[in-house]
This record gives C-alpha cells, sequence and structure tokens, in this order.
C-alpha cells in the first residue's frame, strides 16, 4: 500500500490500525519533491490531506499527476481512499469539482448518513458521532458517485468504484489538531469564529467519538483490502 503526504504531518490513527493487521505500507510525500507512484506498484492507495487547495495546479503540478494516478487506480478497480484534500483530489479527478468554501469547517462536526450511508460497510462506522474536521475547501461529487454522508453545510463523503473519498480527518490525534490550530490553522480557526481554546475543548469532549469512529472506520476499510 502507498499513503501520498502532502506535508510533513502524521498519518495518526491510520497507521496505527494499518500496523495493527500487519499491512504493509510507504509514504510518498509528493509535496516535498517524491514522485507519484505507477498504479502497478501498489495494491491501494490513501491520498492524504494538506494545507493546499486541489485546484491549485499550476502551484503544485504533482496534483495533477496524483489525479491521473486515482482515474487509473479506480479504473483498474484498486481501492483508494482520499481524506480531506485526498477526497476533492478525488472528486476533481472523477469528474466532479473541488472549490474554495464560503467559510472553514473546524472541530467536531456531527455528520448525517444518507440512506446508503447507513448501509455502507465503510462509512457506516461514524453513525451517530462526531467527526474532526479542519477544512476550507469542498468539492461537488463526481457524476455517477454515491453521497454517503454530509454536515448541516457541507458534503462529507462519497464513493465511485473502487474510490472512498471523506472530508473529515479520522486519522487525526487530538494533540496533533491542537498543534495545527496553534501554528499554521490560527486564521483558519479566527475565520470560523473559534479560538484555540474552544477549539481545544470541542475536541476533548468529542475524543471517544473520533477514537471509536476512526478506530472502526479504518478497520472496516482495511477489511475490504487484499493486501
Amino acid at each position: 500500500m502507498v499513503v501520498i503526504k502532502h506535508s510533513c504531518g502524521s498519518v495518526g490513527r491510520l497507521a496505527e490500525r494499518l500496523d495493527k493487521y500487519g499491512v504493509e505500507w510507504e509514504e510518498v510525500n509528493t509535496a516535498a519533491g517524491e514522485p507519484v507512484p505507477m498504479v502497478d506498484e501498489f495494491g491501494a492507495l490513501v491520498i492524504m490531506g494538506g494545507i493546499m487547495g486541489a485546484y491549485e495546479t499550476e502551484e503544485n503540478p504533482y496534483l495533477l499527476e496524483e489525479m491521473a494516478l486515482t482515474r487509473q487506480a479506480v479504473a483498474s478497480e484498486v481501492p483508494v481512499l482520499g481524506i480531506c484534500l485526498g477526497s476533492q483530489l478525488l472528486a476533481a479527478a472523477l469528474g466532479g469539482r473541488a472549490y474554495l468554501a464560503d467559510s472553514p469547517e473546524v472541530g467536531a462536526v456531527p455528520v448525517e448518513l444518507t440512506e446508503a450511508g447507513q448501509c455502507h460497510p465503510v462509512v457506516s462506522k461514524v453513525a451517530g458521532r462526531r467527526v474532526f474536521s479542519m477544512h476550507q475547501d469542498t468539492f461537488e461529487a463526481p457524476p455517477g458517485s454515491v453521497l454517503l454522508a454530509h454536515s448541516d453545510r457541507y458534503p462529507q463523503a462519497f464513493s465511485q468504484g473502487s474510490a472512498l473519498a471523506i472530508q473529515f480527518h479520522p486519522e487525526t490525534h487530538n494533540s496533533e489538531a491542537n498543534d495545527w490550530a496553534n501554528t499554521g490553522a490560527r486564521e483558519l480557526l479566527e475565520r470560523a469564529g473559534k479560538t484555540p481554546e474552544q477549539f481545544s475543548a470541542e475536541l476533548d469532549d468529542a475524543e471517544r467519538e473520533f477514537v471509536e469512529g476512526a478506530h472502526q472506520l479504518f478497520d472496516a476499510w482495511i477489511a475490504g483490502l487484499d493486501v
């Protein structure tokens, strides 16, 4: 399995669950200049988040390569999981659109599952739980995809073929999220009308939901792999 990263951030709970089940995986940091892998080099692909927008391809040309890779992977029925920026890249790659949202969505966010989401083997695991979100971009799901979840403001998950896109961050520990809030993402919090202290308290209140939902979601996704 290949995990594409766009920052020095941690793979977090996803790494913990992959290791728990003995899944061999490697990181590729395309934002640091590492080459985008070829589709025949992995049995599953995860595309993580990042501070750039999926539409900022002139500044970050490797994003076009990643989108081409996801199209090839889906055409070959290789499992692809996109998280936050990864979900937006999947949307754009498969015929939808990624764009700057009206305002950021940060903190502990309640999600509502669609009828399809309630039956989905992976996304159904966050039913009734809040999820951790930190994003300023959103997406229009591709034609022919299945919307699985949404918040009161933005789509949160869709599937298309072998691809699963989730806008929220099940991988992120509260400690790392608080680091973001006090450094590079502070402006994002300000635009969302939250102080770092309010943000931290919100995450503390939802931590059990985050952990249980993340573990069950990742376990279910891993269970469907042949790697």
